[in-house]
């Protein structure tokens, strides 16, 4: 038998190289998720504000359209209670069933001429307050889903 060193093979080494790398890999996982959590977070929040700066304007716009709509309502009642009363007063000085007929016809065909413009003036308004109030959400949302 040689005598002589040995040499002899050592798996450590070997082994050592991918449970180095194993742990290496399973530290860095952590931190990687941790950052993106924070991207994420930082995202949503972001998106939170945005969306409670969107509902504010929403909130303030159509407000100030229901303030127009509702001045405009008080302003149709008034009118409408105003010809009532000067149809009761007229009806009141008839002398005949045929005048009074004419009166309350005229009367009829000018109220229906008024609330018919009436109609059209709250019609327009309400639609003015529902796009008011969608507007600022819908430009928030058609962003949001664009970005996406």
């Amino acid at each position: 038998m040689a005598s002589g060193p040995r040499k002899t093979k050592t798996a450590a080494p070997a082994a050592e190289a991918p449970v180095a790398k194993v742990v290496t890999e399973a530290a860095a996982a952590p931190a990687a998720a941790v950052a993106e959590v924070k991207k994420v977070q930082t995202a949503a929040k972001q998106a939170a504000a945005e969306t409670v700066a969107s509902l504010e304007t929403s909130f303030t716009a159509a407000s100030k359209s229901l303030q127009a709509f509702s001045a405009k309502a008080v302003e149709a009642y008034q009118a409408n209670a105003a010809a009532s009363v000067e149809y009761v007063q007229a009806l009141a000085g008839v002398r005949s069933v045929s005048e009074a007929i004419s009166l309350q016809s005229e009367h009829l065909r000018k109220q229906y001429e008024t609330l018919t413009a009436q109609a059209k003036e709250l019609t327009a308004l309400a639609q003015q307050v529902a796009a008011d109030a969608a507007g600022p959400l819908k430009e928030h949302l058609d962003k949001a889903f664009k970005s996406n």
